[in-house]
């Protein structure tokens, strides 16, 4: 067990999770184990966030050295009930270049009780003074076809009925963020009425639905301005443009 894991990756997958779960792994009951058993006070404490030996810190809003220096007073004194303390700090490279040298001879001499976690999206930003002092590990974006999986199976438990090709636009736009899918899934069934394209008393999401919700361009568009773009008819398209803009689509989304 490392005294300092580092949690790199795009937003949205799944580094402040899986820093907890590691949490739940190092002070289970029957641990550490890779296998938590989720039944034991510890497991069940640090899911629900109320563990007071696992400190989530967000490092944009707690950046100063004063923070760092009332961490490292915190760190001292033993575990009150779990087998380690364990510090996840979100957006780790948002610490100013003074937080980051008091937080230095902590991981240096860290106490055996004291376990870091760092989460970031950016660890370009952070020293290699404290780069080399972490195991490192990197969160890739989240495949479409996974997405897509998890859209089927939140749409089986909120009996939805969800078109294939509706996933996929929802998988696509989330750019291989778990977080933000939930979030564009979140957006789009309050946008539905309940009494609106109901199938066999379940709720159904189309494609026209979300486009029509998240502000995107219909796919019949997108083949008319390719169209007048090769044929190099200047007129077609600033009149297509022009179509689009008038109806309120999402520009920047447009673009890409």
């Amino acid at each position: 067990i490392s005294h300092a894991y580092l949690f790199a990756g795009p937003r949205g997958t799944g580094k402040t999770t899986v820093a907890r779960i590691l949490a739940k792994a190092l002070n289970c009951k029957e641990g550490p184990t890779s296998q938590p058993c989720n039944r034991c006070d510890s497991c069940k404490e640090i899911a629900i966030g109320r563990s007071l030996d696992v400190m989530e810190i967000d490092g944009a809003s707690n950046n100063s050295v004063d923070d760092i220096r009332a961490l490292r007073e915190n760190i001292r004194y033993v575990p009150s009930q779990a087998r380690y303390k364990v510090y996840i700090i979100d957006e780790v490279h948002m610490l100013s270049d003074s937080a980051f040298n008091a937080l230095l001879k902590t991981l240096e001499e860290p106490p055996a009780h004291a376990i870091f976690v760092f989460a970031t999206t950016e660890p370009h930003k952070l020293p290699q003074t404290v780069l080399s002092r972490c195991q490192r590990f990197d969160f890739r974006r989240i495949p479409i076809t996974d997405l897509v999986k998890t859209i089927k199976d939140i749409a089986g438990k909120e009996n939805l009925e969800i078109e294939k090709e509706a996933s996929y636009i929802l998988a696509r736009r989330a750019d291989g963020s778990l977080r933000d899918l939930l979030s564009l899934l979140d957006q789009v069934i309050a946008y539905s009425n309940e009494g609106e394209s109901e199938k066999e008393g379940r709720r159904t999401i189309s494609s026209s639905l979300i486009a029509e919700t998240l502000g995107l361009v219909n796919q019949d568009k997108l083949f008319e301005i390719t169209d007048a773009i090769g044929e190099k008819d200047t007129a077609k398209g600033i009149l297509i443009l022009n179509q689009l803009m008038d109806s309120g689509i999402d520009l920047p989304e447009f673009v890409n």
